[in-house]
């Protein structure tokens, strides 16, 4: 992973790049000059909707992630008069988790056109994690309960992480965590930080609303009683297990929304059947 240098500043045409040293080359500043024509020759979309575009393209031979900021309308163009933009702020809660050692992939370029201080476009450069996504790794070997045991216990330590750093995700599902191996190390990378804030203190609902949203996206492929072993491993790893009245009021919230989306697909499959 690439190492937390300084950046430098410098314009490519109407486009101002905070880029990382370990790429201030002129193949990067030739690639980076025109990042929708990059964008074009990716050879792996992720993305494309109406406020983001992102995927992997090849700069000399190596591969890195894109995403384009796509502009919102004018109301929210006003705002970056006042605001920071939302690749900024990406950019900065990346450098803290990795200062923090939270494995997530590393800004190495943001770039910003600005007229008359209104943000017409942004972008944001990172390096390309080769993991694949979670869920779906539980859902291929969904008959292999030891391995999966030992994953959500892996997963519930590096969400806990996570939180401890003083990050809520505000977006976590389960396609936003990857799990990268490397021989027989399997290492959890979290991405898509466009949402992330960082608190002084996480409050419980910080943590219910991650939570939540996580284990709701993984009720299809686990069953109710491996959702709540991560439950009870996230509390031991978070400390929260100590507070009773908290541990209770979390795993409240949390039996409410996944035992309900377990009922919806139920009354979906005997309606189908």
């Amino acid at each position: 992973m690439t190492t937390i240098h300084p950046f430098r500043d410098i314009d490519l045409g109407p486009l101002r790049c905070h880029i990382h040293l370990d790429i201030c080359m002129p193949e990067f500043f030739g690639a980076l000059s025109d990042p929708d024509g990059l964008l074009s020759l990716s050879d792996l979309l992720f993305k494309d909707s109406a406020h983001t575009k992102a995927g992997r393209v090849m700069i000399g031979g190596r591969p890195f992630f894109l995403k384009y900021y796509k502009r919102r309308g004018i109301l929210h163009t006003v705002e970056t008069l006042f605001k920071v933009s939302r690749p900024w702020r990406n950019l900065k809660i990346a450098l803290h988790l990795i200062q923090m050692g939270i494995d997530t992939p590393a800004p190495l370029a943001l770039l910003e056109e600005r007229r008359s201080g209104l943000l017409m476009r942004s972008y944001l450069l990172t390096e390309y994690v080769s993991g694949e996504r979670i869920r779906d790794l539980l859902a291929r070997r969904i008959e292999d309960r030891v391995w999966q045991a030992e994953i959500l216990e892996r997963m519930a330590d590096f969400i806990a992480r996570f939180h401890a750093s003083g990050c809520c995700h505000r977006d976590l599902k389960a396609n936003n965590i990857l799990l990268e191996t490397d021989g027989d190390i399997e290492r959890p990378w979290i991405v898509d930080l466009d949402g992330a804030k960082l608190r002084q203190r996480l409050t419980e609902k910080d943590r219910m609303l991650d939570l939540g949203r996580l284990l709701v996206s993984f009720s299809d492929v686990l069953s109710l009683s491996q959702i709540y072993r991560f439950f009870i491993y996230y509390s031991k790893k978070s400390g929260i297990w100590q507070d009773a009245e908290v541990r209770r009021y979390i795993a409240g919230y949390l039996g409410t929304m996944v035992s309900g989306r377990h009922k919806r697909k139920e009354r979906l499959r005997a309606r189908a059947i």
